[in-house]
């Protein structure tokens, strides 16, 4: 699985005028949440290249590889949230729930036969105000009856590129990227929603940005 660490840098001035130092603080158990965004702030991406327009696999990717998973039609989101404090943004467009893994990855890795695949599709765009990168290890999957975040994980990131779901890539300062995370929460968790964890940080200057955490539904 993939640890959650965030490392914030500064930027040179010749990059980004006026770029601050932050340092991430060990308390990231934010409990403010904001829901989703008004209609205006969200946004739409076209599906991946590996995709077909109704964003289900192309035949050509599918047949990619005869050891590829299965899953079921991806079902649109298209809500948003913004972190005006960091300047971070990210859209979830879409989620497919019960993604079968191949039969390789079965055998390869024994809990997910306890578990569920869920497949968020998002495009998230890093911070210009300070240098960092904005990618999968910034967001859980949290629902109920046990509501633990589940960090996200690239163990089937080779298999979801051939069954045309590629993985998001880091997003760098100020960049934006376009991408799949994969999640294996317990096959008993319902009301699944999407988390990003912002960490309490200091700026160079000594200022303190709180931790915060952003919430989408994703049913």
């Amino acid at each position: 699985m993939r640890a959650h660490i965030r490392t914030f840098l500064p930027v040179a001035a010749a990059i980004i005028a006026g770029s601050a130092l932050l340092t991430a603080c060990n308390d990231d158990s934010g409990s403010s949440s904001d829901k989703t965004a008004s209609p205006s702030q969200t946004t739409s991406a076209p599906a991946p290249s590996d995709t077909s327009a109704a964003g289900t696999p192309s035949a050509s990717a599918s047949s990619a590889g005869a050891d590829s998973g299965s899953s079921g039609s991806p079902v649109t989101v298209n809500k948003s949230f913004t972190d005006d404090v960091m300047g971070e943004k990210a859209t979830v467009l879409k989620y497919v729930s019960g993604y079968q893994p191949s039969a390789a990855s079965k055998s390869k890795y024994s809990a997910l036969a306890d578990e569920e695949v869920v497949l968020v599709e998002l495009k998230v765009t890093a911070s210009s105000k300070y240098y960092d990168t904005f990618g999968a290890d910034s967001f859980y999957l949290t629902g109920m009856p046990n509501g633990i975040d589940q960090a996200s994980t690239t163990i089937l990131d080779d298999e979801l590129k051939t069954a045309g779901y590629p993985p998001l890539p880091d997003a760098e300062t100020g960049k934006t990227t376009t991408g799949w995370v994969a999640f294996t929460p317990g096959k008993d968790t319902k009301k699944l929603v999407l988390r990003y964890k912002r960490l309490a940080a200091k700026t160079s200057g000594g200022a303190s940005i709180p931790a915060k955490n952003f919430d989408i539904p994703l049913n």
